[in-house]
């Protein structure tokens, strides 16, 4: 992968925020597989308000001839990432996945023909009211690369996948209800985004250090976030923070 900076990410997270329609989010995806040195990236998502039939909505980078191949051949039937990837909360290294049927072995096989990485991570998003998304990178590393990569990128990632599932909702006119925080762990994340430390919210709320990293880690559980970071980009997303206090 590329070695993309912090204004590279958020240059990435700002077009995700901006685009409309389907279209727009292909484009985006293209982009974020460039910026980071991927072979592909994909997103698909399920159960989404608004829309009317059970078909997933996708925004991938594949190649339409591959769509239609994997299409023709009832793949989705078989594919683990699929399968697999949509019942999980955490993060799934496609290296994980078991292969023993010939079909499966011949999906990955076909799908490196087709021009997708045999290395892959699929980050899965799950919704308030029962929508769920599925954001898959994939690229041709080495064993050693792809461990230090995908460690180096992960949060990146998973980042992304939240943002992108919100924009994605929001196209069917229903932007995701916020969750709602009590005005301490409102107090704690706002902190946070203003560059505080645990210590420094402890002093300025007149808590201890202990009480601060549970309303912390609420906060992080109620926002589906992986860390503070993390937390506090879905809470300004969702509207739940301001600029200062």
């Amino acid at each position: 992968m590329s070695d993309i900076d912090g204004s590279g990410f958020s240059a990435i997270l700002l077009k995700v925020a901006e685009v409309s329609d389907r279209q727009g989010l292909v484009t985006v995806m293209n982009e974020l597989a460039i910026a980071y040195g991927l072979k592909s990236a994909a997103y698909f998502g399920i159960g989404l308000p608004g829309r009317t039939n059970e078909a997933p909505f996708l925004a991938v980078t594949y190649s339409s001839d591959w769509v239609e191949h994997y299409k023709k051949r009832h793949f989705v039937e078989i594919d683990p990432v699929i399968q697999t990837g949509f019942r999980r909360l955490l993060p799934l290294d496609w290296d994980e996945l078991a292969r023993p049927d010939d079909r499966v072995k011949t999906l990955f096989d076909e799908a490196a023909e087709f021009g997708l990485g045999k290395k892959g991570l699929s980050i899965p998003v799950h919704g308030r009211h029962g929508d769920r998304g599925l954001v898959s990178v994939s690229c041709d590393r080495t064993d050693s690369d792809w461990a230090h990569d995908k460690m180096l990128y992960l949060r990146d990632f998973q980042v992304l996948a939240t943002h992108i599932h919100d924009r994605v909702l929001r196209f069917g006119g229903q932007p995701p209800e916020p969750p709602h925080l009590p005005p301490r762990e409102l107090e704690c994340l706002q902190w946070i985004a203003e560059g505080k430390t645990v210590w420094e919210c402890a002093v300025i709320l007149d808590l201890s250090q202990h009480t601060v990293r549970c309303y912390l880690e609420s906060a992080r559980h109620k926002l589906k976030a992986t860390s503070n970071t993390h937390a506090v980009s879905i809470a300004h997303t969702v509207g739940l923070l301001f600029p200062h206090l």
